[in-house]
């Protein structure tokens, strides 16, 4: 995915439940890679990134929780 550059969001819904625990974290590495700092990656409502991986940070929203790749410092 590197090459169609990096993206704000990313929508990645019911897609890593199909994914052995492996491969979800290299998924998730790959989708952490493709985001700029700051953006978000949206999974499904059966989804969970916290099991997944550490890179990202949580946001609970009323209606969803994100996932979101942390500010890069400066």
């Amino acid at each position: 995915m590197t090459g169609h550059g990096v993206f704000d969001i990313i929508f990645c819904r019911n897609v890593l439940i199909y994914f052995d625990d492996a491969s979800r974290r290299v998924a998730a590495e790959n989708l952490y890679d493709c985001l700029q700092p700051g953006g978000f990656v949206c999974l499904g409502h059966s989804e969970t990134m916290s099991r997944i991986s550490p890179l990202f940070r949580v946001c609970r929203f009323p209606d969803a929780i994100v996932y979101q790749k942390p500010e890069e410092e400066q």
